[in-house]
C-alpha cells in the first residue's frame, strides 16, 4: 500500500512539474502551451473521435481530474494540452467525454481527507467496454504527506489504447 501511495504522490507532483514548465515556457514565448478548466469537460476540443465514459465512485468526497494531450512533439504549433478537474461528493458519478483522434492523457480521482476504509475508483468505458480501471480500499490510516486516490492513463481515449504506468 506505501508504494501505491508513494506512486501517487510521485505523479501528482511529476505533473505539477511539467505543468509549471510549460506554462512558464509559454510566458517566455508569448504563447499559452497548457490549458485547463475548472469541470470535466462534455467536448474535448472538437471531439469526433469518439464518446469515452468515466466513472468515479468514491465512498469520500474528492477530485475527479482528466488530463487530454495531442500526440504531436510539444514543438509542434499544434500540439495541445487541457488539464481538467471538477470537485465531486461521495458517491458515484458519471462523465460522458466526447473526444478527438490521437488524444491521450490520465483521468484519476483524489479522495480528500480519507479514513481507513476509504475506497476509490475510477474507469473509462468505450461504449459497454472498461478499457481502463483502478479501485483502492485504504487499509491504514493516512499518513502526513500522502495522498489517497487512482488513476488510469490511455495512449489514445478514442482507441481504448492503454499508456504506460
Amino acid at each position: 500500500m506505501r508504494g501505491l501511495l508513494k506512486k501517487g504522490v510521485t505523479t501528482v507532483l511529476g505533473v505539477a512539474v511539467v505543468l509549471g514548465w510549460w506554462t512558464i515556457r509559454g510566458w517566455l514565448e508569448g504563447k499559452a502551451s497548457a490549458d485547463s478548466k475548472s469541470h470535466i469537460p462534455a467536448v474535448v476540443w472538437d471531439g469526433g473521435g469518439g464518446q469515452v465514459t468515466v466513472e468515479a465512485e468514491s465512498s469520500d468526497p474528492g477530485t475527479v481530474s482528466a488530463t487530454f494531450e495531442t500526440d504531436l512533439p510539444m514543438d509542434d504549433p499544434n500540439h495541445k494540452y487541457l488539464e481538467t478537474w471538477q470537485k465531486v461528493g461521495a458517491g458515484k458519478h458519471t462523465f460522458t467525454i466526447d473526444v478527438p483522434r490521437r488524444v491521450g492523457g490520465s483521468v484519476e480521482l483524489n479522495v480528500e481527507s480519507p479514513k481507513t476504509g476509504s475506497t476509490a475508483r475510477i474507469a473509462v468505458k468505450l461504449g459497454d467496454r472498461v478499457i481502463a480501471e483502478d479501485a483502492l480500499t485504504l487499509d491504514s490510516p493516512l499518513k502526513p504527506g500522502y495522498a489517497f486516490g487512482v488513476q488510469v492513463r490511455l495512449q489514445d481515449y478514442a482507441t481504448g489504447k492503454r499508456g504506460e504506468d
